[in-house]
């Protein structure tokens, strides 16, 4: 039986009355699927991933999450609490802690005693566990990323976006990272992420779609697509 897509868009657009950021994505993310979205800056990915995470209304199109309309449905808060989202910059709360931020997204979904187990174990793969205590405006911008995706990381969700995780983060922390990230496959969770470090997406994605002035100009296999004509007419290589 064909498997239900985790996230799938269709005819998705944004315009911001003239200017189109977004024409017509089509995509989905199977259970235990990576699906990376390249391109340049002001490509359209930033734009395709807060309207994936419902932050955007879309001009056109629609996103579903296990089935259920993100934006229209009056079940959408159901397919929300299924979806958990890092954006490009990281959101924080100057006057909660690193353990405390980590804390409240756990207890927030439903974690109990294993809240602070999983915390820890996210903290100590990210090497925050010194910094438990500290306060977001005492940590650098590296620090900070990796405070992000923690919170993402700790809660239970189906799908899990990534804008551009690896900016401001260190070898180590991106291997961290690479690690987690691949462990997602046997929660048959999907995955859906921005980067500009094709090297990183290699391993998680098993398919991209490259965009280019917000529109699709290649989808398919990941090693096809980051070595194809596009690709390489782009510079993306």
């Amino acid at each position: 039986m064909p498997t239900t897509p985790v996230l799938s868009v269709r005819g998705l657009r944004k315009a911001y009355g003239e200017v189109v950021a977004l024409d017509g994505l089509d995509l989905d993310v199977a259970p235990g699927e990576g699906v990376a979205l390249i391109g340049h800056n002001g490509s359209g990915k930033t734009t395709a991933m807060r309207l994936a995470a419902g932050q955007l209304e879309p001009s056109a199109g629609r996103v579903t999450v296990a089935g259920v309309d993100l934006h229209h449905a009056n079940d959408a808060h159901r397919a929300r609490a299924s979806l958990s989202f890092a954006p490009d910059n990281p959101v924080l709360y100057a006057d909660l802690t690193v353990g405390e931020h980590l804390e409240l997204v756990a207890l927030a979904h439903g974690l109990g005693r294993e809240a602070g187990d999983r915390a820890a174990e996210l903290l100590d793969a990210f090497s925050l566990t010194g910094r438990r205590d500290f306060l977001p405006p005492q940590l650098s911008r590296g620090m900070r990323q990796k405070v992000q995706l923690a919170c993402a990381l700790v809660r239970p969700f189906d799908v899990l976006l990534l804008d551009e995780p690896v900016v401001g983060l260190d070898p180590p922390s991106q291997a961290a990272l690479h690690g987690l990230l691949r462990g997602l496959r046997a929660r048959r969770a999907g995955l859906l992420l921005t980067t500009h470090q094709l090297g990183f997406a290699a391993g998680l994605a098993h398919r991209a779609v490259v965009l280019s002035d917000g529109r699709v100009v290649d989808a398919g296999p990941y090693d096809r697509v980051v070595g194809g004509a596009e690709a390489v007419r782009l510079g993306l290589q």
